[in-house]
């Protein structure tokens, strides 16, 4: 089954609630998308959708390419502030369209909102002088502790424990607070935590401190430095940290055929549905096999930084149209973006598309009934990619057009905006000193319906369908 239907995102989310009482040292924290899903049936507010691909574009502009020893690294432009209130380290999370993470922290625990973020390895907190946002009160945590120095001339060293699961001990981890100037215009952005979740390359560390899965193996919390997505609908997912929830999500698969299969049927006992949940799981996923067997792997390219792998096709109804275009995974970019001359072969390949004129001539729209077959190649399957319905509140919900739909073009036109985006970052100096002209940006819509795993010591990326 390529995608998670009604039935199976319920499962997962029963199934969740049970992962609280775990078995081994992985732990499991759940993703929420906020401000709820991007596209629903209204009409695409194209204004909207052009200011969201500027954002998108303008932080990968703010990054080069630097030999660093004997290879090639990231690293960001330097700040064009006069003072060290760096909106690139303070105004960074509580947007809206951004996938963030809740965890506990302190004593007495406090909840706090963690945004993710997949172009630097920083983990820290932020309070400014706004109320908007989640503030971490470090006067009102018994455990937070101070270290001497800083991680950063506006952030002070720091650290708490984190109660990141129930069958790990609370954790001491370093927890840098920022805080701006009360007189600096960063005064005023949203409070709250960040998470970093690139390839740990100092290059694009804007801190200091230690990245958070680099502390969790240290201390012997997770096996692997490997953290995984999985996302169960368009506004709700797992973030799973030193391993996968692979075997979670085909033991709730498995476990729901069982039961449909068996339902009503006298003397079902659920010892007897376990039993076969457990015996169909472990001719899938053998314990003996290594869990990174059961997913196809890529090794991450170029520029060390960011997670960017080779695409080896895009297929199209069955034809393969484009072949080896490099792509940098980002799940924060909720369209996917593509080079221009790809853009134009890729809509070329599907019946009845046309481009809007400008000024929002870097999107297409198709016919909202045609049923378009997408499949991207990478580590060597093809990956069903923005194609049919989706899930049932997909249908409920969701744009015209299915998964490949921003939503309506307008009312009674019978077009839909198309979810795979021009970037013209390579035709910018920006683009070019950043690397980004030919590359893909492989945004939201492709993390649907999979299980995406990023392995920091071997520097693969890993995908499973689901």
């Amino acid at each position: 089954m390529a995608y998670l239907d009604s039935f199976i995102v319920f499962n997962l989310t029963l199934l969740f609630i049970c992962l609280l009482q775990p078995v081994d040292s992985i732990i499991h924290l759940p993703l929420y998308r906020r401000g709820g899903r991007f596209s629903s049936h209204e009409s695409a507010n194209l204004t909207h959708l052009s200011s969201i691909l500027e954002a998108a574009e303008a932080k990968y502009g703010r990054s080069y390419r630097a030999i660093e020893g004997n290879r090639l690294v990231r690293r960001w432009h330097a700040s064009s502030f006069e003072d060290e209130n760096d909106p690139e380290v303070v105004d960074v999370v509580g947007g809206v369209n951004r996938w963030y993470t809740t965890v506990e922290v302190g004593a007495p625990r406090q909840i706090l909102e963690v945004d993710i973020d997949m172009l630097r390895p920083d983990f820290y907190t932020i309070t400014t002088a706004s109320d908007s946002g989640v503030k971490y009160n470090a006067s009102a945590s018994q455990s937070h502790g101070i270290r001497h120095g800083r991680a950063h001339p506006i952030c002070a060293r720091a650290s708490d424990e984190f109660h990141l699961s129930p069958n790990l001990p609370a954790l001491r981890l370093e927890f840098p607070a920022c805080a701006p100037a009360k007189a600096s215009r960063q005064s005023l952005a949203h409070s709250g935590t960040f998470l970093g979740l690139a390839p740990h390359v100092g290059s694009l560390a804007r801190l200091s401190s230690p990245p958070l899965l680099t502390q969790l193996r240290e201390q012997d919390a997770v096996p692997n430095k490997v953290w995984s997505v999985t996302l169960l609908d368009t506004e709700t997912g797992i973030l799973t940290l030193g391993g996968t929830i692979a075997k979670e999500v085909e033991e709730a698969k498995i476990r729901g055929d069982v039961e449909l299969k068996h339902f009503g049927q006298a003397g079902i006992t659920a010892e007897w549905v376990s039993e076969q949940v457990q015996a169909q799981l472990q001719a899938m996923m053998p314990t003996e096999v290594p869990w990174d067997q059961h997913f196809k792997w890529t090794e991450v390219q170029g520029a060390a930084g960011w997670w960017m792998a080779l695409m080896r096709g895009v297929w199209i109804h069955g034809a393969k149209i484009l072949r080896n275009q490099p792509v940098i995974l980002d799940i924060n970019v909720p369209f996917i973006l593509a080079p221009p001359i790809a853009t134009q072969r890729f809509y070329d390949s599907i019946g009845g598309t046309k481009r809007l004129p400008a000024p929002f001539d870097v999107f297409f729209a198709f016919p909202c009934f045609n049923q378009v077959n997408i499949a991207l190649e990478i580590a060597g399957m093809n990956i069903p990619a923005m194609q049919g319905q989706g899930t049932w509140e997909d249908g409920l919900h969701g744009p015209t057009g299915g998964r490949f739909s921003l939503g309506k073009l307008q009312d009674g036109s019978g077009y839909c905006v198309g979810s795979v985006v021009e970037t013209r970052m390579g035709q910018r100096r920006d683009g070019f000193e950043s690397g980004m002209k030919d590359v893909w940006v492989l945004g939201e819509p492709f993390f649907r319906g999979l299980g995406v795993t990023f392995d920091m010591d071997k520097e693969r990326v890993g995908v499973r369908v689901y």
